[in-house]
C-alpha cells in the first residue's frame, strides 16, 4: 500500500537522502521461496518503468490469506498480491481485491483472457474478474531411479494398488522409505491433495454440482477408504510414522530424503521436484541425477490432479492500481516467468504449448494434460479451506486411532454437508 506524505514532509525526505522518487510507489506481496530471483525482475521493471518503484515484501504462504484479509478490511496491505488459484472469488467477495475488468477491457495482457488458464476462478458472483492467472502447475509422481533398481522395480505405478506394492518392495529390498509422503493433519496439509487423488481417480469427490445447487458426491464409505488406504503405509511401515509429524510436501523430511537416497518415491508440485534434482546434482557434480517423474496412479477411472498455480491481484485499497497493473502485465509475461521464475509455469495456453519439459520432468507434462479445477469446490458455498482442514484433521484422528474410519468419515461428511447446507 502507497502512502500518502504531505509535501513538506517529501521535500524534507529528499533532501535529507539526496533520493530522487519515483512518481508512483508500490508494494508487491510475494509468497513464493524464489525472492531473491523475484528482486532482480523488479528491478528490471524499474528499469523499463522509470516512473515506478517496487518494495519486495516476502511472506509465508500459510499465513498469507488471512494476514491479507486482516490489513484489507482496515485499508492496508501490499498494492499487488499473490494469491492462490482458489482465493480471487472469496478475496474478491470480501471486497478486498479490486476488480479488474475494465484494465482487461482497455490494456489486455499478453495474448488476451482467453489465453490465460483457469480464468474463471477469479471472476466472483457479481462478474468481477478478481485475479490474473500467474503461473500453473500440478502435482506429479517423482521416483529414485536407482532405488528401484535396487528394489526391482522395472516401472512406476499405473494404479493406487501397484504404488503400495512398490513402497512395500522398496522398503523390504532396500530397507530405505518407500513412498513417504506428509501425513501430519495441519494447516496446509498434505492429505488434502492426496486424497481428493484417490478419489476423483475413483469417481467421486467431496462436493459436485447438483442441478442449480451442490452436494456431496462422496460416500461414508468412500471416505473410510482412502484413510484406510493411506493408513496402510504406515501399518505396514514403508511410509514411517514419523510422517504423522509432517504436513508439508516441502519439509525438509521429503525434499532431503528424496535428495539423500533415504527415501525412494514422493509427490510434489514441479517446484519442489526441481529442488530436488538441483540439490542432487550439486552433491553429485558430473553424474545424471537418478530421477523420473511419473504420473499419479489411476483408480476404477483415470489418473487426475487438480490444477493449481498462482494468481495475482490488486488490492481494492491501493492508491496506484493504474501503476500495479502494469506490474502484473511485466510479470505475465512469458519469458519473464522463465527469466526468473523457473520452477513454475506460465498460466497461458500458447507458451505453455511451447514448452520443452525434458525427460525428467516429463511426468509433469502428462499430468498437466489431465488435470482439473477445483471446480464444484471453489462454485460451491463450503470454502475450500474449511474442507482443507476438516480433511486433514479427520484423517489424523483415523491415522492416530483417536477415531475409527468409520467414525472419522462420517464426521467428515456431515460437517461438509453442513458446509454446503449455509
Amino acid at each position: 500500500m502507497t502512502f500518502k506524505f504531505t509535501a513538506a514532509a517529501t521535500a524534507i525526505a529528499l533532501f535529507a537522502s539526496g533520493a530522487v522518487w519515483a512518481d508512483s510507489n508500490i508494494i508487491f506481496r510475494f509468497n513464493d521461496p524464489e525472492s531473491e530471483a523475484m528482486r532482480a525482475a523488479l528491478d528490471e521493471f524499474e528499469v523499463e518503468n522509470p516512473d515506478i518503484s517496487v518494495e519486495l515484501q516476502s511472506f509465508a504462504w500459510s499465513e498469507a490469506r488471512q494476514q491479507f484479509l486482516r490489513e484489507a478490511a482496515v485499508g492496508e496491505g501490499p498494492d499487488v498480491v499473490h494469491i492462490a488459484f482458489v482465493w480471487p472469488r472469496d478475496l474478491g467477495t470480501a471486497g478486498a481485491l479490486y476488480p479488474l475488468n475494465e484494465f482487461w477491457e482497455e490494456a489486455p495482457l499478453q495474448a488476451g483472457y482467453d489465453d490465460f488458464i483457469a480464468s474463471n476462478l477469479a471472476i466472483g458472483a457479481d462478474g468481477g474478474i478478481y485475479g490474473v492467472p500467474w503461473t500453473t502447475d500440478t502435482w506429479a509422481m517423482l521416483y529414485r531411479t536407482d532405488i528401484m533398481e535396487d528394489a526391482g522395480i522395472t516401472a512406476p505405478a499405473k494404479n493406487w494398488d501397484e504404488l503400495r506394492d512398490i513402497s512395500r518392495t522398496i522398503h523390504e529390498e532396500t530397507g530405505k522409505i518407500g513412498f513417504g509422503f506428509p501425513a501430519g493433519s495441519g494447516v496446509q496439509s498434505t492429505i488434502w491433495f492426496l486424497a481428493n487423488y484417490y478419489w476423483w481417480s475413483n469417481g467421486s469427490a467431496l462436493v459436485k454440482a447438483d442441478g442449480d445447487g451442490f452436494d456431496v458426491g462422496i460416500t461414508e464409505a468412500q471416505i473410510a477408504e482412502a484413510m484406510e488406504y493411506f493408513d496402510s503405509y504406515m501399518k505396514e511401515g514403508h511410509n514411517p510414522q514419523s510422517m504423522l509429524g509432517v504436513t508439508d510436501w516441502y519439509d525438509p523430511a521429503i525434499i532431503e530424503g528424496m535428495t539423500n537416497g533415504d527415501q525412494g518415491v514422493a509427490i510434489v508440485p514441479p517446484q519442489q521436484a526441481r529442488e530436488i534434482i538441483a540439490a542432487y546434482e550439486k552433491r553429485h557434480p558430473g553424474e545424471e541425477a537418478p530421477f523420473i517423474s511419473a504420473m499419479v496412479p489411476a483408480g476404477s477411472e483415470a489418473s487426475s490432479t487438480h490444477l493449481g498455480g498462482r494468481m495475482l491481484g490488486i488490492n481494492s485499497n491501493s492508491d496506484e492500481p493504474e501503476a500495479a497493473w502494469k506490474l502484473i502485465e511485466f510479470l505475465t509475461r512469458p519469458e519473464i516467468i522463465a527469466k526468473y521464475y523457473g520452477n513454475q509455469f506460465p498460466a497461458q495456453q500458447t507458451p505453455l504449448a511451447q514448452i520443452d519439459f525434458g525427460a525428467t520432468m516429463s511426468g509433469f507434462a502428462e499430468q498437466l494434460a489431465v488435470a482439473r479445477t477445483w471446480g464444484a469446490y471453489s462454485d460451491g458455498p463450503a470454502q475450500i479451506g474449511s474442507m482443507w482442514n476438516e480433511t486433514g484433521r479427520m484423517f489424523g484422528s483415523a491415522f492416530i486411532g483417536e477415531r475409527s474410519y468409520d467414525e472419522a468419515a462420517e464426521e467428515l461428511l456431515n460437517t461438509v454437508k453442513d458446509m454446503l447446507d449455509k
